[in-house]
């Protein structure tokens, strides 16, 4: 038989160029496998890049030289394959945790099919690890976070249906405030007193000061002493006074034996009962909260549906204050909104009157206040317009929604203080208003403990509102892609192939 030489030298050269391209297919695709995990290849189109992690988090995680692993206790179909925007924005974030940094892993464990993975945290967290939770793990010094799934939105209740929607997305904020906690070689720690109160703001508080780092200790004050090295205190708005021995703690811990260094965060609400005690001993340090409760008369000031209670108000100057020695102080450092444009809304808010400026070694600053257009009801003028309908009369003025006083004592030539928060309502760090990005409460409100603890502040993230960020292409570009996919592609291919048989047949 006689071999036809041409056929044979095209047909091995084409065989050759066959194998050569699919081995380097399945070479190109071993490489994305084996960097998939390091180099996330998904493009983010979104108009504010929502699937994309910040440049300041991309720095931190390029500068961590500590070991971490997150492990995510739901298994990674669930990202993968859920409807949710949110779920999979979060997906997206986590993943880009692994790729920014070498010194974090990243696992996803299936607890029903592995549900003894995570008994090697047991010696490091007391409490428990279940389904729903990522660990945070930092391998080198053995410190934990273990938060929940949950933790990476913010959520609202629809009360009419008493269901439970994802309103924004907070997952970079909590995970790198999270690996921060965990590679931070002195935590401060926050006490918060457990106390009969009606607020519904507590857990938020506590979450907030968690995001920022700080270990948050929650202790019974009436049986537990307050930890020597705690170095801030939350008072969330108690129902009812303080006995006098309770008082005396308190007294004991801002003066921390003459060494001062300690702070307080007392928030106000509008529905507790008289607290003389407390009182007195905010009195003393050039503070009180009046009962009453504040509005504005000027209506563009007003927030829709809060009766006239609910405002909105400006930081403005009053983030920066004027301290003794002439020097001045800024309170706004942490804040995304350097322009300070976005407003601090405020709900049900008791005023606050500041009774001195400076006595002794006791100053006090308002740091946010209404426009002055402002005015408050008290109790009975309340009652008057209760019962007759006829607005009593009132007096407009800025008044003092969060004030800070500082105590302080020089020891070595050193000026050593500790200082009191007061903010008027509990309802100001409500996570209605804490969890929006056009508002200002969270951010001010971090910035300032970060501010008198002398924490410094973390990377400052906003959370993320993914509504409508879906991308809707026009009629035109669905015609012109419908087009190309159903014409252009296979036509081209078609006149590809014909070519190609065209030329070998006439060889």
């Amino acid at each position: 038989m006689k071999i036809n030489t041409k056929k044979l030298k095209y047909g091995t050269a084409a065989m050759a160029i066959t194998i050569a391209v699919i081995v380097l297919v399945v070479l190109i695709n071993v490489i994305i496998a084996l960097f998939a995990d390091r180099v996330n290849m998904n493009l983010d189109l979104t108009p504010n890049k929502d699937f994309a992690i910040t440049d300041e988090t991309k720095e931190y995680l390029a500068k961590l030289n500590e070991n971490v692993e997150i492990c995510t206790t739901v298994d990674e179909t669930y990202f993968q394959t859920s409807e949710s925007k949110y779920i999979k924005q979060a997906y997206e974030v986590l993943k880009k945790y692994a790729a920014g940094s070498d010194k974090i892993s990243l696992n996803f464990v299936d607890m029903t099919v592995n549900p003894t993975y995570v008994d090697k945290y047991k010696q490091y967290y007391s409490g428990s690890v279940s389904e729903n939770s990522i660990v945070l793990f930092n391998e080198d010094t053995k410190r934990i976070r273990v938060i929940s799934v949950n933790d990476l939105f913010n959520t609202e209740i629809n009360y009419y249906t008493m269901s439970q929607s994802i309103v924004s997305s907070k997952a970079e904020k909590t995970l790198t405030s999270s690996i921060m906690y965990i590679t931070d070689p002195d935590p401060k720690t926050a006490v918060y007193l457990d106390i009969i109160t009606e607020s519904a703001v507590g857990g938020n508080v506590q979450s907030m000061l968690e995001d920022d780092g700080f270990d948050v200790v929650k202790i019974d004050p009436l049986t537990e002493e307050i930890p020597a090295e705690a170095s801030l205190i939350v008072i969330n708005s108690p129902l009812n006074d303080f006995s006098e021995e309770l008082v005396d703690k308190l007294y004991n811990f801002m003066e921390n034996d003459g060494n001062y260094g300690k702070n307080m965060i007392y928030l106000a609400s509008t529905s507790q009962n008289a607290t003389p005690n407390i009182d007195a001993f905010l009195a003393e340090w050039g503070v009180k909260a009046v009962s009453g409760v504040v509005s504005d008369s000027n209506q563009q000031n007003i927030l829709a549906g809060s009766g006239g209670y609910g405002f909105v108000t400006y930081i403005g100057d009053s983030g920066t204050i004027s301290t003794g020695d002439g020097s001045e102080t800024s309170y706004t450092g942490g804040i995304p909104d350097e322009t300070l444009e976005n407003p601090v809304a405020a709900a049900y808010v008791r005023p606050l009157e500041i009774l001195f400026d400076h006595r002794g070694n006791v100053s006090v600053y308002s740091l946010l206040n209404t426009a002055e257009t402002g005015y408050y009801l008290t109790e009975e003028m309340t009652r008057e317009y209760a019962e007759t309908g006829v607005m009593p009369e009132i007096e407009e003025k800025s008044i003092p929604l969060i004030a800070l006083s500082s105590k302080y004592v020089f020891k070595d030539n050193e000026q050593l203080l500790s200082n009191i928060l007061v903010i008027g309502s509990d309802a100001v760090l409500n996570n209605g208003y804490t969890s929006q990005t056009y508002l200002n409460n969270g951010d001010y409100f971090i910035s300032i403990v970060n501010k008198i603890s002398g924490k410094e502040s973390g990377i400052d993230i906003l959370d993320k509102d993914l509504s409508g960020q879906t991308y809707q292409a026009t009629e035109s570009q669905i015609s012109a892609m419908r087009v190309v996919f159903m014409f252009v592609v296979p036509g081209a291919a078609a006149v590809i192939g014909i070519t190609v048989w065209l030329r070998r047949r006439h060889k």
